[in-house]
């Protein structure tokens, strides 16, 4: 396994999302997503002032991943849709989150289907 070591002035990661940034910090980025593993990882890219605009995501689509990047769980308050799915295997797939057990979509798909029952 190669050993991680990060400057310390370079500990945090900024994703930016509209007007707001958030700061990650990079050990927990390369431990869940093999997009940033990569990213920080790599002799050839510049990564000191590396930020990420996601945007496009809605701020519950956003919520489940920075509460998913820290604790590896999901959010309980936050009542999955069709359309937060549909975001999140986006989201999934640009993080490489795949990887991860468990698995972030199948959760998902698993609270959904379980909301769905309740109200039946």
């Amino acid at each position: 396994m190669k050993r991680i070591y990060l400057n310390e002035n370079e500990k945090d990661f900024i994703i930016e999302r509209k007007e707001k940034e958030y700061k990650f910090p990079k050990l927990i980025l390369i431990m869940r997503s093999e997009l940033y593993r990569g990213m920080f990882l790599s002799v050839t890219e510049d990564k000191s002032n590396k930020v990420t605009d996601y945007s496009e995501l809605s701020n519950k689509s956003f919520q489940i991943f920075e509460y998913w990047i820290y604790s590896n769980q999901i959010i309980n308050e936050i009542q999955i849709t069709q359309e937060i799915i549909n975001e999140t295997k986006k989201g999934i797939d640009y993080f490489q989150l795949n990887q991860t057990n468990p698995n972030l979509f199948d959760l998902l798909i698993n609270k959904f289907n379980n909301q769905n029952q309740n109200q039946n």
